[in-house]
């Protein structure tokens, strides 16, 4: 008998012609899996990847399949390049995960037939191209005439942060920091949706009138909306590294965060919020000291009605010293007098925002 762990996936999950024994159906952390799991005998986990929370994070995949023994796990991948990437692949191999595949097909064979090291060993090569992808083959390690090896380019191997050597490793200063000339702003939601990834591709999208600007999202690929091919997808460090090189000629590189930690990398984070009254109120109740912490970066207030003279009882209260007030946006326009507005108190004196004195709402600080 099996457990199943599904969620966009549910349509490929349901076809399988298996025995279940229970089937969880959502988003789950491995503390949540395990508290629903406890004390129960299975055979084998078949593991839809979009119901592991952040899986755009090779290694959040990893830390959640350690709730299972290794050989126990069938994984389902979705479509995405990120997902696919040799990057990303090497990973989940180089931590014990070799049974993987995209269709019913190969969830199929993997539960009779699961793959050795021999089999997936081609994603831990340092040769194996970081931009490199699983071909369409039913699964690794079945047999299929169209399935041919991705192309070898040089990459660094990647392995979870958990399984790195413990003797200290060498920095490679040249990757920290903006190099000269160079500004990276990192963005980042500090209460949930406060609208990020629109800022984040509305100042791109700006900044491209004046500024050579590039856009890197981590951990996920809402990026790929916008249909922009100067916004790119890291799901590591390692990757986010190497992309700080490919851009190293640009003046501008704005980073969506998501969760991922780039304070030693970003001159600058703008931190988002909601300054609903029920966003403030659950921020602050997760974190009393939120505000101390985010004192070395500028949060904004976005899609806010929030006015000017009522700023400093808002400050008053949450404690946050408000750098930009950002009101409602019609995204769609092509170009928007408040973005700007916000990139020129960023220190981009090329952008115009014309007449400040238009925007009763508008509030800055130096």
């Amino acid at each position: 008998m099996n457990i199943v762990i599904k969620n966009q996936g549910f349509r490929i999950l349901d076809s399988l012609n298996t025995e279940v024994i229970k089937t969880l159906t959502g988003e789950f952390s491995r503390e949540e899996v395990q508290e629903q799991l406890i004390n129960l005998y299975y055979n084998k986990a078949i593991v839809d990847i979009t119901a592991i929370r952040n899986y755009y994070d090779a290694n959040s995949v990893v830390a959640f399949l350690r709730a299972f023994e290794p050989t126990k796990v069938v994984l389902l991948l979705n479509d995405s390049e990120v997902i696919n990437s040799g990057s990303f692949l090497g990973i989940l191999v180089d931590n014990g995960i070799y049974n993987f595949t995209r269709n019913a097909a190969g969830v199929t064979y993997l539960l009779d037939n699961p793959n050795t090291y021999e089999a997936v060993a081609q994603y831990t090569r340092k040769d194996y191209g970081l931009n490199s992808t699983m071909q369409a083959a039913p699964t690794l390690g079945m047999p299929d005439a169209n399935f041919a090896p991705p192309p070898m380019v040089q990459q660094n191997q990647f392995i979870a942060e958990e399984m790195m050597p413990s003797q200290p490793i060498q920095e490679d200063t040249s990757s920290k920091k903006a190099l000269r000339g160079q500004k990276i702003i990192g963005v980042q939601n500090l209460t949930k949706h406060a609208g990020a990834t629109t800022l984040a591709y509305l100042m791109i999208n700006q900044l491209k009138t004046n500024y050579n600007v590039r856009g890197i999202e981590m951990n996920k690929q809402d990026f790929i909306y916008f249909r922009d091919s100067d916004l790119s997808m890291c799901t590591s460090i390692d990757d986010f590294k190497l992309k700080l090189k490919e851009y190293a000629n640009a003046e501008v590189i704005i980073v969506d965060l998501n969760d991922f930690d780039a304070s030693e990398f970003c001159d600058d984070i703008l931190y988002l919020v909601d300054p609903g009254r029920l966003s403030i109120n659950k921020l602050m109740k997760k974190d009393s000291n939120v505000a101390t912490k985010v004192r070395k970066g500028k949060v904004i207030l976005n899609r806010s009605s929030v006015k000017h003279i009522e700023m400093p009882d808002f400050e008053h209260e949450t404690k946050f010293s408000v750098f930009f007030n950002m009101p409602n946006l019609n995204d769609r326009e092509e170009r928007i007098q408040m973005v700007d507005a916000l990139l020129y108190n960023l220190g981009f004196k090329k952008q115009n925002p014309g007449n400040m004195g238009l925007f009763g709402n508008i509030f800055q600080k130096k």
